[in-house]
């Protein structure tokens, strides 16, 4: 086990696996596709990043500090798909069997606890496995992004990657969103300013202060107009984007998502009873093994 903070945005991968595999059912009828997706993930997991620290993080309900500042926060998106709200009871029940912890806190997004975890490691690394850009803010020599590639194996998105991406280091990201704003969250950004055009500004002058200091400078005129009506609405933005560093109640420290040993006794019931079949052999495996270290 690595010494090691391994921390899942819970509903970035539920989602992912919901609609990466399409009409996966089980013996009963029952649509089985995210928690075939999630099962598949956490045995990866147990393969190559096995940790003495981690928890998967749900989102739970809008953030009231961010639907005030903007009423039309997230309005946009649909609800959750009945499909895959029934199978979040088997998914949770599969991340106990995992000895995985969960946290959650009403009107509060993963990205937000994620962050204060992150902000109490106790001088260990942590690893986030997430696509959700926002979080990206994160990222420092201590703290990774984790994305799955071919296999077994992850992706490590660090600082140098992240400027890569965006092209601007990850003291200026939480800047660069707001001048762009973000359609799936629902946020406007400023007319006119593409990720190139964000990029750019940011490069040369620093940061949103710093633009709005230098709009003498800018040469576009008809730029250097959106950015001087835009001052509140970057303004809204920079406290959208920023990621609220509180605890969830009944914090306990680190001790609190301390990784359990996965029950595979457990698990291999509920891959059976899901018709997991392709899952069988590894937790089979893992079940043996267990077995022969408990002897010592």
């Amino acid at each position: 086990m690595m010494k090691k903070i391994v921390l899942i945005d819970a509903y970035a991968q539920i989602y992912r696996s919901f609609y990466a595999v399409r009409g996966l059912t089980n013996p009963r009828g029952e649509m089985v596709n995210a928690l075939y997706g999630v099962g598949r993930l956490l045995l990866n997991l147990e393969r190559s990043l096995p940790s003495s620290y981690g928890a998967v993080v749900f989102d739970k309900g809008k953030p009231a500090r961010r639907v005030e500042l903007c009423p039309e926060y997230k309005a946009q998106r649909p609800p959750m798909p009945d499909d895959l709200r029934g199978q979040l009871p088997a998914i949770r029940e599969w991340l106990a069997a995992f000895g995985w912890p969960i946290l959650e806190q009403d009107g509060a997004e993963a990205d937000d606890i994620i962050a204060a975890v992150a902000g109490v490691r106790e001088g260990l690394p942590v690893a986030i496995l997430t696509h959700d850009k926002d979080i990206a803010q994160l990222v420092s020599p201590e703290v990774e992004l984790l994305q799955s590639v071919k296999g077994d194996a992850w992706e490590s998105v660090g600082p140098a990657e992240v400027e890569a991406k965006f092209g601007v280091p990850v003291a200026c990201l939480g800047d660069y969103l707001c001048l762009l704003g973000d359609s799936s969250d629902n946020i406007r950004g400023v007319d006119g300013v593409g990720p190139k055009t964000a990029a750019k500004l940011l490069q040369d002058y620093g940061s949103i202060d710093g633009i709005l200091a230098h709009l003498d400078d800018i040469s576009n005129e008809r730029l250097r107009g959106k950015l001087q009506a835009a001052g509140d609405l970057l303004a809204r933005n920079r406290e959208l984007v920023r990621l609220d560093a509180a605890l969830p109640d009944g914090w306990t420290g680190l001790d609190g998502i301390r990784r359990r040993t996965p029950d595979w006794v457990r698990i291999k019931t509920l891959a059976e009873a899901e018709g997991f079949k392709s899952m069988l052999t590894s937790i089979s495996e893992k079940q043996q093994k267990g077995q022969q270290l408990s002897l010592f």
